[in-house]
């Protein structure tokens, strides 16, 4: 099962990529694209079209199902199910922040 679910996602990535959609990353079973704002809805249709191709090429015709969602800038998506790790990292990168004293880099400055 997860074999065939990983070539449909590099099949659709692929397909997307070559439809001139901006595919910015793959996520877990899912393709975050990037359009845009006046062209996301054609774009999103097109993208849920290469998806269902490659299902039809790796499956021998069999279609699957796909939904999407929106999120407009300056909104960020989110899952519930990764709002924890979220929350400890961006906690983690502020207290590494605050611990680090500001450094500069003074270009062209030599070193002795």
């Amino acid at each position: 099962m997860q074999a065939h679910g990983a070539e449909m996602l590099r099949l659709a990535c692929c397909l997307a990529t070559e439809r001139g959609i901006r595919v910015c990353a793959p996520v877990h079973d899912a393709l975050l694209i990037e359009a845009p704002i006046e062209e996301i809805g054609a774009t999103v249709e097109a993208t849920r079209a290469a998806m269902a191709e490659a299902s039809r090429i790796v499956l021998s015709g069999f279609e699957v199902r796909t939904d999407a969602k929106v999120v407009r800038c300056p909104e960020r998506f989110t899952d519930k199910r990764g709002v924890r790790m979220w929350t400890a990292v961006s906690e983690a990168i502020e207290e590494a922040e605050a611990e680090e004293p500001e450094t500069s880099l003074d270009i062209g400055k030599e070193v002795a």
